[in-house]
């Protein structure tokens, strides 16, 4: 009976507005952003503070160095982006009122929250892969030209910090089953953001699992990135299991209230 569910829910989340301007914002914006901002302290003078602020993200040349500053901007808009949809996507039937009509399904709930994944970690691969054709596509805004001279890890790396973020997500289902509507698992995701800020300010981000990739991918320097250990990042995935685990529990003993 899951194969059913994923195609219901691959629906909803088509048909959804909240999830294309998402997709559209995150995986455009990111590189039309990084290629502006490139091509900005390219042009000016390179005492301002924008181009300050801009080569201090910037490790390598060329190639290497446009998907690297992406990499660090995915870092944080691919959670945030994923965060709102991942929220909506399990808070929308307790917003609008239809959570008893699942119920009555044959599908058990249980599949059909594990649905909701199948097809959310479908969004995000989308989202990496349209990033990274839409770096390229920007590329020559920013002064670069094909073919590709970055090392073949600077494109992978951009996949998969797209991937994590929403792994990281994962989570913020729960947030929105317990707390039955998806603004709860918003505000849960801006508290993320904050302390994420706050926990890397003391030091202590490599050992959490929201902050780690964006210091992986380079946004704390070249030497923090470089001491990022495989333990630190299999918090990743380690998270988004504990809360994808954890809502489906929650969904297979769901009671109306």
């Amino acid at each position: 009976m899951m194969a059913p569910a994923v195609g219901i829910e691959w629906l909803k989340l088509r048909r959804s507005r909240l999830s294309l301007i998402t997709l559209i914002l995150v995986a455009l914006g990111c590189p039309a952003l990084t290629a502006g901002f490139m091509a900005a302290a390219a042009q000016g003078p390179a005492d301002t503070s924008l181009a300050i602020k801009i080569n201090a993200m910037l490790v390598g040349e060329g190639w290497t160095a446009y998907l690297g500053m992406l990499t660090q901007i995915l870092s944080v808009t691919a959670l945030v982006g994923a965060g709102v949809v991942v929220s909506w996507s399990f808070g929308r039937e307790f917003s609008d009122h239809s959570l008893g009509s699942l119920f009555a399904l044959p599908t058990s709930r249980a599949e059909i929250a594990g649905a909701k994944f199948v097809v959310l970690i479908g969004w995000t691969m989308a989202l990496s892969g349209l990033a990274l054709i839409a770096a390229i596509a920007f590329a020559p805004v920013a002064g670069l030209h094909m073919p590709i001279d970055a090392a073949a890890g600077s494109i992978v790396k951009v996949v998969l910090v797209g991937l994590t973020g929403g792994l990281l997500a994962f989570p913020l289902a729960f947030v929105a089953t317990a707390a039955r509507g998806p603004l709860p698992a918003v505000a849960c995701l801006i508290l993320i953001v904050v302390v994420t800020q706050v926990i890397t300010v003391v030091g202590l981000g490599g050992w959490f699992p929201y902050a780690v990739i964006s210091l992986w991918s380079g946004m704390g320097g070249a030497t923090v990135a470089a001491q990022i250990t495989p333990p630190q990042l299999l918090l990743v995935p380690l998270t988004g299991a504990i809360g994808c685990v954890a809502t489906i529990g929650w969904w297979r003993h769901m009671q109306v209230v």
